[in-house]
């Protein structure tokens, strides 16, 4: 039949696919994240340069404008780990109660995947945050890359998957929306309140986004596998029957 799919008949075949798109994202996102962390982690002049700049500017402005700050101090709790891991928790569990498996996976691998490559991340490039003799805000831990914008980018990308299905397809654009405003907004007040430089969050958002997209390409093989050849981006994860 025109426009589907064939459907793999040996299990390894399948596997080997759904590892193949998987490793494929794996490529895209390695391509984007690795050079930026080698050249963070050599301490690369230009780039170096241009953390320290913007983040100095960054400061200055937040310190002459307080409300600037109390703005960056709140919404910054949207990209909270606390939050973004007790939110998936919550909807993970939701969804095994409605039968809803997959879309649980989905983001619970989504989520943690994420947040496992920022941990690795962070270990492997141990890059010490910025430091301001009159601080706005403080946080522990590595800088690079930085563990809001990772799991904001991971998380509004899954749950935007996720509500495919329930969203009116001229309204889906708002979910995209949703998914690159919402991330972006928390990396840009991790640099407002000094404690990540701006290639962190560059960083972050790149694996979260990144890690996401590989796993779309694994569940949309997985789709293809039973015969429904639509892509997870057109029907979500568990398309509404």
């Amino acid at each position: 039949m025109t426009g589907v799919l064939p459907r793999p008949s040996d299990p390894d075949q399948r596997a080997g696919l759904r590892l193949a798109l998987l490793g494929a994202g794996f490529l895209a996102l390695a391509l984007l994240f690795l050079p930026l962390a080698v050249l963070v982690r050599d301490q690369w002049s230009p780039l170096a340069h241009l953390d320290t700049s913007v983040e100095g500017s960054a400061h200055r402005l937040v310190t002459d404008h307080h409300w600037l700050a109390t703005a960056a101090k709140v919404l910054t709790w949207l990209g909270a780990p606390v939050l973004l891991e007790v939110a998936s928790a919550v909807i993970v569990v939701v969804l095994l109660v409605l039968h809803r498996q997959r879309g649980a996976l989905f983001l619970a691998v989504s989520v943690i995947g994420a947040y496992t490559l920022s941990t690795t991340g962070k270990f492997v490039v141990n890059r010490a945050r910025p430091t301001f003799p009159d601080p706005i805000s403080h946080a522990t831990g590595a800088a690079f890359p930085s563990g809001h914008a990772t799991g904001s980018a991971a998380f509004y990308l899954a749950l935007a998957v996720l509500l495919l299905p329930l969203v009116r397809r001229s309204r889906r654009p708002w979910l995209w929306v949703m998914a690159t405003v919402i991330p972006v907004i928390v990396a840009a007040t991790r640099v407002l309140l000094g404690v990540h430089y701006p290639t962190d969050v560059v960083a972050g958002l790149l694996i979260g986004w990144g890690w996401v997209a590989a796993c779309v390409a694994s569940f949309s093989a997985w789709r293809a596998e039973e015969g429904r050849p639509a892509p997870v981006l057109e029907e979500g994860v568990e398309p509404a029957s």
